[in-house]
């Protein structure tokens, strides 16, 4: 009896994740345990599973992922095709790619990062982006997501997702303000069997134009939303809260639940250049921001869960569950999360900056400190993802910052916290182990009580019905 791998599945491996199965086009990951990957390693059409070295284990891990469509029998030396033997890369594991395509927009937002309508940033040329994404490749990146700037704008940008597809990587989700979102755009998506997810801003109803600096951006992003919902798109919204927004919030997230939308994301907005010159006496304490949200808890479940909510912070909502998680409830309280990551998203995930430059989050483009971080013309982003400033940074552990950071280590809820956003230490010490205001905020002064509290009351008030069926 022989076998392969199905046509959609390949292994994979890096440093210190070394055996995963991936399966195309999604590039859905599996981690594996040696005996399995061992196993799968054999089914490339060569192998007889009938000879005496094959162990009852190894059958039995056959029978699982034969069930799981994983492999399939096959006639003896039907051989894979050639990506689908097990490649290795020499770097650390990074599954996906935020990458801002450009510096530049067609919007003029109150609080951008960038700059983005004057390109502060600018953007890499063609051939430069063309070769970033060969080193993606390389590096064996299994997805991109694309952003801005405004990322229709860049003129190679259909140039731009053929040649990530060259590469089998997958198109995660475009951030885009919706404007140039057209039914010629989504055709070509479709014509490369593309349906990427689609994160839209939209920063409350009577309130986007002022937010986006142009007139008719409302209407250009809920045209998009629409748009998205009648050619079965999926859709997600970044809306962006502030003192004259908030009475808008409920009709907001009633109107963008009838549009489709699956996830809304709703934050304060950080404190940029731009956003001190132009906020119009419309900034929000962090500590107002959470008693506003504390506020809209109960709104959701009494709203029927309209969608998944992420208040930012604060808390995550989940429609289909009934569910929650408290964001900076990010540790069981135990010692065992010193050896867990100061950052889970980095871990997994970067961003490459308009210019090119490395970074664990989007946040860290406000800093001056990105500087600190490589640009990838300069080093090549495989020694970038393997020893470089970014690596330094990545690695570190909950344990690392406990051991220098005396106000952190004294806290009784230290293992609950872990210190939180290190973006937001380093903007606000000028160390990366620096302690984070709002963490020392959400739990000294009660609010991670308060919140948790908040939701299990909800819960128990407008699910209970649901509870009792």
């Amino acid at each position: 009896m022989y076998y392969r791998l199905n046509s959609s599945c390949v292994l994979r491996g890096w440093k210190k994740t070394p055996w995963v199965l991936v399966r195309h086009p999604e590039n859905s990951i599996q981690y594996l345990k040696q005996e399995e990957f061992q196993t799968l390693l054999l089914c490339d059409g060569s192998t007889d599973f009938e000879a005496e070295f094959i162990s009852d284990k190894m059958r039995e891990i056959l029978c699982r992922y034969e069930a799981d469509g994983v492999i399939e029998p096959c006639p003896q030396g039907e051989v894979l095709e050639e990506d689908q033997y097990y490649q290795y890369y020499d770097n650390r594991f990074v599954r996906s790619v935020l990458w801002s395509v450009t510096g530049y927009c067609n919007y003029r937002c109150r609080h951008c990062y960038m700059d983005a309508p004057d390109g502060k940033l600018g953007e890499l040329s063609r051939q430069q982006a063309m070769n970033l994404i060969d080193q993606m490749s390389e590096c064996g990146v299994l997805c991109v997501d694309i952003t801005g700037g405004e990322p229709f704008v860049r003129k190679d940008f259909w140039q731009i997702i053929d040649r990530i597809l060259s590469h089998k990587i997958a198109i995660g989700q475009i951030y885009t303000n919706g404007w140039l979102l057209t039914e010629n755009v989504l055709d070509e998506f479709e014509k490369r069997n593309l349906k990427p997810e689609f994160s839209i801003s939209f920063d409350g109803v009577g309130w986007h134009d002022w937010m986006r600096g142009v007139q008719g951006a409302e209407k250009a992003a809920l045209r998009a939303l629409e748009l998205c919902e009648r050619r079965g798109f999926p859709t997600s919204v970044e809306l962006c809260v502030h003192k004259g927004s908030l009475s808008a919030l409920p009709d907001t997230v009633e109107l963008l639940a009838g549009m489709g939308v699956s996830r809304l994301r709703i934050g304060t907005i950080a404190e940029t250049d731009l956003w001190k010159k132009n906020s119009q006496g419309n900034t929000m304490s962090f500590r107002a921001y959470i008693e506003e949200m504390i506020r809209y808890i109960p709104r959701f479940f009494r709203a029927e869960m309209p969608m998944d909510i992420i208040l930012a912070g604060v808390i995550r909502l989940h429609k289909k569950s009934k569910a929650f998680s408290v964001i900076p409830m990010r540790y069981y309280g135990t010692s065992e999360c010193e050896n867990r990551l100061l950052c889970k998203a980095a871990r997994y995930a970067c961003y490459i900056t308009p210019e090119g430059r490395l970074l664990p989050c989007m946040p860290m483009t406000a800093l001056k400190e990105q500087e600190l971080f490589p640009l990838i013309q300069d080093i090549g982003l495989k020694k970038g993802l393997s020893d470089s400033f970014y690596m330094k940074i990545v690695d570190n552990r909950v344990g690392d910052l406990l051991k220098v950071n005396q106000k952190c280590a004294e806290c009784e809820h230290k293992y609950h916290c872990g210190g939180g956003c290190r973006a937001s230490a380093l903007e606000q010490t000028g160390d990366l182990m620096g302690s984070v205001e709002e963490q020392c905020i959400l739990w000294k002064e009660g609010y991670v009580e308060r919140i948790q509290k908040a939701a299990e009351t909800a819960i128990m008030e407008y699910c209970a019905e649901d509870a009792n069926d």
